[in-house]
This record gives structure tokens, C-alpha cells and sequence, in this order.
């Protein structure tokens, strides 16, 4: 993807004028790009308007990445849908299938205002009260994503079904992106495959839901953002990656846990979590190795290196993975 400057300004602007009209945007003023994301770049637009100032998001998808297959198109379907269904996502206002624009297909969404927290922010670490307010509103807010009806993502018949084309994406991600054999990453993926868990129901899930990706106003959320790896599947799946990848301060698990399964009537089962943090491990170790491999074939975006920081992580703890792994199937 080409790199969005301010002097890609005008092809934008001529773009919008062309094909969304209704926007009513006169000027592109200013593009800035945003450090939010490891993949899918996103960049404030400001605009003028007849009825004055518009701030909009442009969310740019990659010719190549760390977590393909993309497609910009379903992700803006599904925000359309979700944000209809009365989630606090970002409206979407804009799909332009054009490349040349700005060298990448892309959506256009409304700004939302909000605060954005990091897993471990000491202005939550050092607020009880505040924090534990939040980490109630992080629950509910993940019960009501789990509720929420939607006809963009393919469903599958089973939660085996599910589960076993989540560990053929991370086999297929794992072939595309190895630098060096990774025999305990692949037999991991076989037991995975072979003991994929049948999930209680299916549901839809966020992906990658973790303090960043939310928006506050207070003690309230006012945005759900990044639906790059929303897919159908396990609900605990979800919360597995908050007490992995997305580990912080708002980790569900424990008392948060009970809370959600209060809230959904889904049975928190050990042994399942215990799969899907696997299967989080596998897939967060793996997105780390493709990382690694874009920037050892001259990948220059610097988001690469926090995402190879993963891959290094994730080889520290697969010793302990293989141990895991034989607790698991000893269970």
C-alpha cells in the first residue's frame, strides 16, 4: 500500500466529489495517519463541507499484511450491519473500490470521540473504583457483541466447524510466512485440529477485543473498533484472547467471567478455554512470525516491528506450549 501523504490529498478529494456526493465534501484538507492498528492503516481525513468541518476516518486495506486474507469490502458490510444493530462502532460512509486513489481499497467512517487505554494503563491501575466500573461496561459490552445478529460473515454448522477453519487459516498464514521450520507451532496445529471443541452456540465475534480497540467517554464506551478479524465462531474464543494476546486489565477471567456467563447464560468450561487460549497462542505467535518474514523481505512500515515483538514472545513461551499441549490431552 502506498504511503498517504498530503499530497494524495486531491486524488481524494476528487474521488469523493465523484462518487459520494451525498458526503457534500468541497475540500480534503488534511490527512494524518493515525498509530492505531498492526495492519489495516487508518488515517483521520478533515474535510470541508457546506454545512461546515467533517472529520472522517479512512481505514486503507494492504496489499499485503500479517493477518490476509483482507477484504475491506466485508469489513464495511458488516459495520453497516452491526452499527444498524445498535453497536457503537464507527458509521460507515464510503467503500471505494478503487486502488489508485490512494493505493489501497478503502472505507471512509465517522470520527468518534473517546479516550483509548492501553491492556495495562496505570491511569486504570491507579483508579480502582474507575477501573473496576470499566471493566463491567468491557463485559456487558463483549455479551452484547456475542448477541448480535448479523448476515455478512459465513456461518458454520458446528463449533468444530468453526474452530478447525480458524486453525486452517493460522496452517495457511503459518506456510506463507515461515522463516525457519516451527515444528512445535505445527504440531500444535494438528491437536488443535483434532480436538477442536464443540462450541454451546455460535456467535458473532469481535477478534481482537482488548482496551485498545475500544473507545471511552468516562466510564462509558463509545466505540468498538478494528473489525479486521471478526468471524463466527465460539464465544469463548473471545474471551480466551483477553487472558492471552489481549491480556490487561479488563482480562475476563474470574469474577469477570462469571459475569459473562451471568449476562449470556454460556457455561464458562475450563477445558474449552483452555483449547481456545491455545489456538490464541498458536495464532498470536504466527501473526508475530509474518511479521518477521515482511520485514526480512524489506517490509519498511514500522508497525512490523511491534508485530515481530509478538513473534519473539510467542518463541519464548513454546517450550511451555509443548507442555501445555500434553496437558491438554491428558485432560
Amino acid at each position: 500500500m502506498a504511503e498517504v501523504t498530503a499530497e494524495m490529498a486531491a486524488p481524494l478529494e476528487k474521488a469523493l466529489r465523484e462518487r459520494a456526493p451525498r458526503l457534500g465534501v468541497h475540500r480534503v484538507l488534511a490527512i494524518e495517519r493515525l498509530t492505531t492498528g498492526l495492519s489495516s492503516q487508518s488515517y483521520s481525513v478533515e474535510t470541508e463541507t457546506a454545512s461546515g468541518p467533517l472529520r472522517l476516518v479512512m481505514r486503507v486495506e494492504p496489499e499485503h499484511g500479517v493477518i490476509p486474507p483482507y477484504d475491506i469490502a466485508r469489513e464495511y458490510r458488516l459495520l453497516r450491519e452491526v452499527h444498524e444493530a445498535g453497536l457503537p462502532t464507527p458509521g460507515v460512509v464510503h467503500l471505494e473500490e478503487d486502488q489508485s486513489v490512494v493505493g489501497g481499497r478503502f472505507i471512509l467512517m465517522t470520527f468518534v470521540e473517546g479516550v483509548i487505554y492501553r491492556n495495562m494503563d496505570e491511569r486504570l491501575a491507579d483508579d480502582p473504583a474507575r477501573l473496576a466500573a470499566m471493566q463491567e461496561r468491557f463485559v456487558e459490552m463483549l455479551a452484547r457483541i456475542h448477541d448480535t445478529p448479523q448476515t455478512v460473515l459465513p456461518n458454520h454448522t458446528s463449533g468444530e466447524d468453526a474452530a478447525r477453519a480458524e486453525v486452517a487459516i493460522c496452517r495457511h498464514r503459518l506456510e506463507r510466512t515461515e522463516l525457519l521450520p516451527s515444528p512445535i507451532i505445527r504440531h500444535a496445529l494438528d491437536v488443535l485440529h483434532e480436538h477442536a471443541p464443540s462450541a454451546q452456540r455460535l456467535a458473532l465475534l469481535h477478534g481482537d477485543y482488548r482496551l485498545p480497540n475500544l473507545m471511552w467517554k468516562g466510564e462509558t464506551i463509545s466505540g468498538v473498533l478494528d473489525w479486521e478479524l471478526a468471524r463466527v465462531g465460539d464465544p469463548l474464543s473471545d474471551l480466551a484472547f483477553t487472558q492471552t494476546i489481549g491480556r490487561g486489565l479488563c482480562s475476563i477471567e474470574g469474577e469477570l467471567a462469571a459475569r459473562y456467563g451471568e449476562l449470556t447464560g454460556i457455561e464458562i468450561d475450563d477445558r474449552r478455554l483452555v483449547y481456545y487460549r491455545l489456538l490464541e497462542m498458536v495464532k498470536g505467535t504466527i501473526i508475530g512470525l509474518a511479521g518477521a518474514y515482511d520485514l526480512a523481505h524489506g517490509g519498511d512500515d514500522l508497525r512490523l516491528l511491534s508485530v515481530a515483538r509478538i513473534a519473539a514472545a510467542g518463541q519464548a513461551i513454546m517450550g511451555g506450549l509443548e507442555a501445555q499441549l500434553e496437558a491438554f490431552l491428558e485432560t
